[in-house]
């Protein structure tokens, strides 16, 4: 029960024609739009529907869900517009291939599209490519980059796509997480100088499956990198082992598409010459 001083609709202390909280009308007032009067705590002109008062205001953290969804839409945007504007890197010689992006193999021709691949547009993402883009895939081209460009002796250009690409592959959802994408970042992280992520890219893939060939590969370069030749060497002869029993390396789509990296490895001698 409200008292003649009070909002019908908050109870708040008014005077005037409108309450000072909420806005609705007090005894008196009149429609803005066709001049009737109002009833106390209508939202809206009986006569011209005509809105009354100010809108329910929202907590800012109401707003955070939309504001975060925003941020990420725009960072990917960005994103995607870097790898459209800077994919202009021909493969060198026989640079092999660790992306593993569909139509490309180990120390084949570029794909169509692709830089060197004879089709207009000199590597540019056709708008369909773009618009049919993952997260993943968008990572992995990030990651194809920088191998693209430190594999052809361009460090300087490779350290710039290196931030990004990792950032790329945090985006990716864990449902899609894998020994292949855990090898990429594991070789970028060799590239940044970062062995220890390396090694735990390493183990994680090892953790899963202690035969796979590029979790025992990655451990193997993340222990040369901090100079433990010893277990570099044990990785790789454990590779060798896999290899051996498999009769040669299995048709898997992440050896596939590093094959040439993984036949490297395995052709290596360590220090007594085995």
């Amino acid at each position: 029960m409200t008292t003649p001083g009070e909002c019908p609709s908050c109870e708040s202390e008014g005077a005037g024609k409108f309450c000072s909280q909420c806005g609705v009308p007090l005894g008196g007032a009149a429609c803005g739009g066709c001049g009737a009067v109002l009833k106390p705590e209508a939202l809206y002109c009986t006569e011209c529907g005509e809105p009354v008062g100010a809108p329910e205001a929202k907590p800012g953290s109401a707003r955070i869900p939309w504001f975060s969804s925003g941020l990420a839409l725009v960072a990917f945007s960005i994103l995607i517009a870097v790898l459209v504007q800077r994919w202009s890197v021909e493969r060198v010689g026989e640079m092999t291939m660790t992306g593993g992006l569909p139509g490309e193999t180990s120390g084949g021709a570029p794909p169509a599209g692709a830089p060197g691949g004879g089709t207009a547009g000199a590597g540019m993402p056709t708008a369909e490519e773009l618009a049919a883009m993952t997260p993943r895939e968008a990572a992995d081209r990030l990651f194809e980059r920088v191998m693209r460009e430190h594999e052809s002796g361009n460090f300087e250009r490779a350290a710039f796509f290196i931030g990004m690409a990792l950032q790329a592959y945090d985006a990716v959802p864990p449902g899609e997480v894998d020994a292949d994408l855990r090898f990429h970042v594991g070789l970028l992280s060799l590239i940044s100088a970062d062995s220890i992520a390396a090694r735990e890219g390493a183990q994680a893939i090892l953790a899963e499956d202690p035969a796979h060939l590029l979790g025992l590969l990655l451990a193997s370069r993340a222990a040369e990198f901090a100079g433990d030749a010893a277990a570099a060497q044990g990785f790789r002869d454990r590779m060798r082992e896999e290899v051996a029993e498999a009769g040669g390396i299995p048709e898997r789509a992440e050896y596939d598409a590093h094959r040439t990296l993984i036949e490297g490895t395995l052709a290596e001698e360590g220090d007594d010459g085995s």
